[in-house]
């Protein structure tokens, strides 16, 4: 087993014996009939694989970069798990987001994150879960467990480029300044928005974001992480859907 097996191993080890009992098991179903799917096929290619029931799904809240889809499952023990859907209706590709879950019928999203397997991708779970799950994902990056030591995912702004565009990523930077118009509020991390990145928030939103704790009024120069799909307007973008996708980091 190479070094970083092992480490991942050993992080493994210790979550294994641990219950996440709290804000993510609030989405468990005691429902008996759930789908099932090899580990493996699911952490390979997480954003669609097809369950014993013949449905395809993709897994919520949570990107997978490879290779540590094979060594997720392989380190977990590998061999079914339950799928559970989060919502009924399948998106436009047929595909239902869920949740995979172990034989004690456990979220195992928990663990992957903690891991170092996963990284946190806000969509669909309740706030406090995602606040546990981004805690988890600070935690692995401060302990450099998985993908967090042989890759950096942090990247600062300045030095985005085309590769990264349409790309899911996680950026560091000082918030310069909030703008504000009809539709939209604005985070801005430089002085030129047709060069510098900026956060972009819909007005339909603010409620969400001041819910989940977040006082816009009051970040300016505050060093911040966001993390989204890279855009390209003129300059650089992230589009902030959900409140989760803004951490405060001072």
């Amino acid at each position: 087993m190479s070094a970083r097996s092992m480490g991942l191993f050993l992080v493994l080890l210790f979550c294994t014996g641990r219950a996440f009992a709290g804000p993510c098991d609030e989405a468990l179903s005691a429902e008996q009939g759930l789908p099932t799917i090899l580990l493996e096929k699911a952490l390979i290619n997480p954003v669609s694989f097809t369950a014993s029931d013949g449905h395809a799904y993709y897994l919520a809240d949570l990107m997978v970069p490879e290779p540590f889809g094979e060594m997720g499952a392989e380190l977990l023990g590998g061999g079914e798990v339950y799928v559970q859907a989060l919502a009924e209706k399948s998106d436009r590709w047929g595909r239902k987001p869920a949740i995979l879950l172990d034989n004690d019928r456990r979220d195992l999203s928990a663990r992957l994150v903690e891991a170092g397997v996963a990284i946190v991708k806000p969509q669909l779970r309740d706030f406090n879960c995602l606040k546990l799950l981004i805690k988890l994902e600070r935690d692995a990056r401060k302990t450099t467990s998985g993908l967090w030591v042989v890759k950096n995912v942090i990247i600062d702004y300045k030095s985005i480029g085309y590769a990264q565009i349409g790309l899911y990523g996680i950026v560091e930077a000082e918030l310069v300044s909030v703008g504000q118009t009809r539709s939209r509020t604005y985070l801005n991390f430089g002085e030129r928005w047709t060069e510098d990145l900026t956060g972009i928030i819909q007005r339909r939103k603010l409620a969400d974001f001041s819910e989940f704790g977040h006082d816009l009024s009051m970040i300016e120069g505050r060093r911040v992480r966001l993390r989204g799909v890279v855009q390209l307007d003129d300059g650089p973008q992230i589009e902030l859907k959900h409140p989760a996708q803004l951490e405060l980091l001072d």
